[in-house]
């Protein structure tokens, strides 16, 4: 069985989508120390070692975790994301760009059998590349194969949402390759597949479901949400523009999606930390006048309902399930791994 460390491991998504494959993940690296009980409680006996990976003596944590040298082993890392989206405002001067490469320097200490990277599309463009051809560079010398690499959309892979992402896998042990994409639409899972089935929050069964709380309202934000047509309807749709926020009536076609709905019959668009503000994307429920809930957020990443997430607050929790790899994308990725074995 291939032996597994995820770094950056956050709430634990790549790491329960391992898990499912059949990969024996150890342990996740954070540095976040609030991620610790979503962790633990949801993949044990995996560990969580709160640390900075540039704190890791890849040596000393090998031997702690039982690692032999003849045992075939993964190193996963999803590091973070904003630095190389197009979407942040400092991206020259972010310094969270390097930790692609700390997590270089640990692979060229004790090289492992396999490389898993996951990150926003700008990793391997302008914003990224001269970072990721470094990285390139270091898997050469440690003697990687060529690496499969390549943009992949989660929607093809089984996951209720809009999700493209840069891919990185590379093996010691020959060649390998990326799942195969399913991409036929009619194949896609839907939101209504995925969410139509809770109660409303409000509903006594909801009780039920770990997690299935919403954001509560401002009487005007209601008031915008009630003016949306169920079912995929957008901001434009509102006849009396006097409800919307002043912002958006001077500047109505900024930022489009604020205030949608999801649509039924339709992946969920990209999720976010703010995956549960109505203000913050296309996040609100196709039926009921509320954002998604923590679980619903959570199922359109493909988190199973006994995954449980801890936090001090609706926000706090899902920035975990936003920022996270989605599990079944994560099982996809896994599962190629063994069978390059």
């Amino acid at each position: 069985m291939i032996k597994a460390i995820d770094f950056f491991c956050g709430a634990g998504g790549l790491t329960r989508g391992l898990l499912d494959a059949g990969i024996d993940v150890l342990a996740g690296v954070d540095n976040d120390e609030r991620l610790k009980e979503t962790y633990t409680y949801n993949n044990k006996p995996s560990r969580f070692i709160n640390k900075d990976v540039d704190e890791i003596e890849i040596h000393e944590l090998r031997e702690e975790l039982g690692i032999q040298d003849e045992d075939t082993t993964l190193y996963a890392a999803c590091t973070p994301c904003q630095p190389f989206s197009t979407l942040s405002r400092a991206k020259d001067t972010d310094t969270r760009k390097e930790l692609l490469l700390t997590f270089a320097e640990i692979v060229e200490e004790y090289p492992p059998d396999f490389i898993l990277v996951e990150n926003v599309p700008g990793l391997n463009n302008g914003y990224g590349q001269e970072i990721y051809e470094e990285f390139l560079e270091i898997l050469k010398t440690c003697e990687f194969s060529d690496p499969a690499a390549d943009l992949l959309d989660a929607k093809h892979f089984g996951v209720p949402q809009t999700r493209k992402r840069f891919i990185l896998l590379a093996s010691k042990k020959g060649s390998i390759s990326l799942p195969i994409p399913q991409t036929d639409p009619d194949r896609f899972v839907t939101v209504k597949k995925c969410i139509e089935n809770y109660p409303d929050v409000d509903e006594k069964e909801a009780q039920n479901y770990s997690n299935h709380v919403a954001r509560k309202l401002k009487s005007h934000h209601k008031r915008i949400v009630e003016a949306v047509p169920k079912d995929g309807g957008s901001r434009q749709d509102v006849t009396d523009t006097s409800i919307l926020l002043k912002c958006h009536q001077e500047r109505p076609d900024a930022h489009r999606d604020v205030f949608g709905r999801m649509a039924w019959d339709k992946p969920a668009p990209t999720l976010t930390s703010r995956c549960t503000d109505v203000y913050s994307g296309r996040f609100t429920h196709p039926k009921h006048d509320r954002g998604i809930s923590l679980r619903e957020a959570a199922a359109l990443q493909t988190f199973k309902d006994d995954y449980k997430f801890f936090g001090t607050s609706i926000s706090a929790i899902a920035r975990q399930i936003g920022n996270a790899v989605p599990v079944k994308l994560a099982e996809k990725l896994g599962e190629s791994i063994i069978d390059s074995c």
